[in-house]
């Protein structure tokens, strides 16, 4: 599997990663995201903006994720503390499409964000993610994140993450 940028034309599949997992976050008894956000416009945007990447394998786009280097201004503020003071990257919007899922490649998809923020000089990464999302705060302890408290962000407390070198 590789993580590159995605293109305008490969929005709607890469949406349909987003769709795939809002369905299985129902099966699973709770709600990552807003039924309006993020939007197939968000990814548009996201593309737009040089932050939205594909997860590609040979069969084509099996994920995609926002990844911004520099300070995401929801986590100026955490009831807790951040790892570090390093400079810094986020990773929202983190989703599979239904036939990548059981395949293990959430390790797989955590190790290339980290070659990529490592590749730009950022030696730090931060996620967020809801309570009730036990998969991703499973993903993220055994990918070496530390829980550093709650953020206030799309309307209500996240749990904070954050990896460093």
């Amino acid at each position: 599997m590789e993580l590159r940028l995605a293109q305008q034309q490969e929005a709607g599949v890469c949406y349909q990663c987003i769709e795939d997992a809002r369905a299985y976050h129902r099966l699973l008894g709770f709600e990552q995201w807003h039924p309006d956000y993020p939007t197939q416009q968000t990814v548009h945007d996201d593309i737009a903006q040089g932050i939205g990447y594909a997860f590609v394998d040979e069969n084509g786009i099996v994920g995609y994720c926002c990844i911004m280097i520099g300070d995401e201004p929801a986590y100026q503020e955490i009831d807790g503390a951040w790892k570090t003071d390093k400079p810094y990257a986020v990773v929202h919007r983190m989703a599979f499409n239904s036939r990548a899922r059981g395949n293990g490649l959430s390790a797989e998809a955590i190790r290339l964000i980290k070659e990529f923020c490592l590749s730009n000089h950022i030696d730090a990464i931060r996620v967020d993610t809801q309570s009730e999302n036990k998969v991703m705060q499973h993903i993220l302890v055994r990918e070496g994140f530390a829980y550093c408290g709650l953020i206030q962000f799309d309307g209500g407390p996240k749990l904070a993450y954050e990896w460093d070198r």
